[in-house]
């Protein structure tokens, strides 16, 4: 059933003899391209660009949860629980554990897509690569789940945690260079790789910062990094929509646009990118939605789309607890 601000939306338009083409419908809610004006920095600019607006979605509270031996806390996370410290904590060990949560989770996704998308015999190798480091993660993270971290100890895990993240960089790196320079024919794309490399490079530094005892976010690194990937995020569904799927096409691009901007943009504070972060999840929640329901067209695997999803909700909780 369409929301009340949804109803106001279309009533207001409806003399404009609105075509099936500005119509969107996605996870049972109709939307409309239009010029309206919404709250937030980067809802006005894409409303303004005639792009879809999104229903606001609502990613807290934290839920408190006891993980290896710490309490650490859960977001909204769709089909996985998205992990953060709890609000206000300083602890070097409760974000080790929390990090190496969210973190171990995408990388290990990160292998499996890769893998995906290598089809056939004369993939078989690096498929197997790619696989070998799926359970190995995954292996990785129940070891934590069974574990007691405490400040005598959470540095040696996350040793270990760094050493298997940096075998998937090289991995990563060694495949980029094979599908760019045409050694490999895969299905994966050379910014694929470069992207799902820079995420695990960027943990590889957090695991060495949190060894330090500082768990500290600086929304000076927080902004650019996730400006970033939220860019390509953006890039990516744009390329794996149905051809057809014109009016989604045009948001993700415009999303993109606008992410590129936030990048190059000087950080003086964390409004605009707060209203970026809220923007893109609410995005990415009706994307997800419509590609679980077949109301998108696309080739984007639903574990893709609630792999993005997870990484925006993230964005902005870095950004609000950044300084």
């Amino acid at each position: 059933m369409e929301n009340s601000a949804t109803l106001q939306h279309t009533e207001r338009f409806a003399e404009r003899a609105v075509t099936r083409r500005e119509l969107v419908h996605i996870g049972g809610v109709a939307l409309i391209a239009t010029t309206a004006l919404v709250s937030g920095g980067c809802a006005s600019s894409m409303a303004a660009l005639g792009a879809p607006v999104f229903p606001q979605v609502d990613t807290g509270p934290i839920t408190p949860e006891i993980m290896s031996g710490v309490q650490v806390g859960s977001l909204n996370g769709g089909s996985k629980p998205i992990y953060v410290a709890l609000s206000g904590s300083m602890d070097p060990v409760a974000h080790s554990v929390a990090d190496t949560l969210f973190w171990g989770e995408q990388l290990m996704e990160h292998a499996m897509f890769i893998a995906m998308l290598m089809p056939g015999r004369e993939l078989t190798v690096p498929r197997g690569e790619a696989e070998r480091f799926q359970k190995q993660f995954a292996d990785h993270l129940a070891k934590l789940r069974s574990s007691r971290l405490d400040p005598s100890n959470y540095r040696a895990f996350n040793t270990a945690t760094l050493r298997l993240t940096n075998g998937l960089i090289e991995y990563k790196q060694r495949m980029e260079v094979a599908q760019t320079s045409g050694q490999m024919h895969s299905l994966v794309w050379p910014l694929f790789f470069a992207h799902v490399r820079h995420e695990a490079e960027r943990f590889a530094r957090r695991l060495a910062q949190l060894n330090t005892g500082n768990p500290a976010f600086d929304r000076r690194e927080v902004v650019p990094f996730w400006a970033d990937k939220m860019e390509e995020h953006s890039l990516f569904v744009a390329h794996l929509l149905d051809p057809s799927e014109k009016t989604l096409i045009g948001a993700a691009e415009t999303s993109a646009g606008l992410f590129g901007k936030l990048e190059r943009t000087p950080v003086t504070s964390k409004a605009p990118a707060m209203a970026a972060a809220q923007q893109i999840i609410n995005f990415k929640v009706a994307a997800e939605k419509g590609i679980q329901t077949g109301q998108i067209k696309s080739i984007i695997n639903p574990a893709l789309a609630d792999h993005v999803r997870r990484e925006a909700i993230r964005f902005k909780d870095e950004l609000d607890r950044s300084i």
